[in-house]
């Protein structure tokens, strides 16, 4: 497929969408942006509509004479309920799909997140046929959007990227976001692959860059001609952090998850730490 040259980027006031916005007008000619909050610092070539992915008129409307889009729209968080998420993360993202379909848009990345296997222990081998195991209704979330996202593709010639996202940042703060990792620039370059790689289908991959110890196997990205460029090590705040050693017998230190598993979690940690 040619390198689109108009895209639509949801969730444009979102932390990872404007770490993106530099890499996205490099490469596209024209990215149309999407928020409920408005985004007011555009740059050349950007342009921002304010609406409600809730909304399928708006959604449709906004996706018209649109080659591509990067789904970032919706909640991240710990503490979201159930309730909470399902406008923005689960109806939200079937509005984006099936506004590419009336669009005729064939190309879409889901940023999915490493949340919707986050119970899964660590130390277990996880890939892109890893089941999920959401911690967390966020997680919940992505893990419809990814189920989603294959039967669009199966049902109406899609073709989808859903990229289970690591952390995005300039720098690695934590023990655990030094094997989670993502540079922007990275990102940007997997959305790319996302957007061009040819006879996609639906496949998952691992949003990381280079990090020592990977929590994720991501051979189905390295397939698809990832290269990641940046490494989490070069972006330590504190060296000691190379040293550190999760407490494994906790929710928190032993599954990928952290913290967004532990939070309010009310089940027997010995099962859900026990490996598969």
């Amino acid at each position: 497929m040619n390198d689109p040259r108009r895209i639509l980027v949801t969730g444009a006031a979102g932390l990872v969408a404007t770490a993106l916005r530099p890499f996205l007008r490099e490469r596209y000619e024209e990215v149309v942006l999407t928020d409920l909050r408005p985004v007011i610092d555009l740059e050349a070539g950007e342009e921002f509509f304010e609406g409600n992915l809730e909304d399928l008129g708006f959604v449709k409307g906004v996706c018209q004479g649109v080659d591509a889009i990067l789904h970032l729209g919706g909640l991240v968080g710990a503490h979201y309920t159930f309730e909470e998420v399902l406008g923005p993360n689960i109806v939200g993202t079937h509005h984006v799909f099936e506004a590419a379909v009336e669009n005729g848009i064939r190309r879409v990345v889901f940023a999915s997140s490493h949340h919707a296997v986050g119970f899964t222990p660590r130390g277990e081998f996880i890939d892109h046929r890893t089941r999920p195991r959401p911690n967390g209704e966020y997680g919940v979330s992505k893990a419809y959007g990814e189920a989603a996202a294959s039967y669009f593709v199966d049902n109406f010639d899609l073709e989808i990227l859903s990229i289970r996202i690591g952390y995005v940042g300039r720098e690695v703060s934590t023990e655990r976001r030094l094997h989670t990792w993502i540079s922007p620039r990275d990102l940007a370059e997997l959305i790319h692959i996302g957007f061009t790689v040819p006879n996609l289908g639906h496949e998952i991959v691992y949003g990381v860059s280079e990090v020592p110890d990977p929590f994720f196997g991501n051979s189905n990205a390295t397939r698809l001609g990832y290269r990641p460029r940046d490494r989490a090590v070069d972006h330590v705040t504190d060296p000691a952090l190379l040293a550190e050693h999760p407490d494994a017998t906790t929710i928190e230190g032993g599954v990928i998850g952290g913290g967004f598993a532990s939070a309010g979690f009310a089940g027997d940690p010995h099962k859900v730490l026990k490996s598969s």
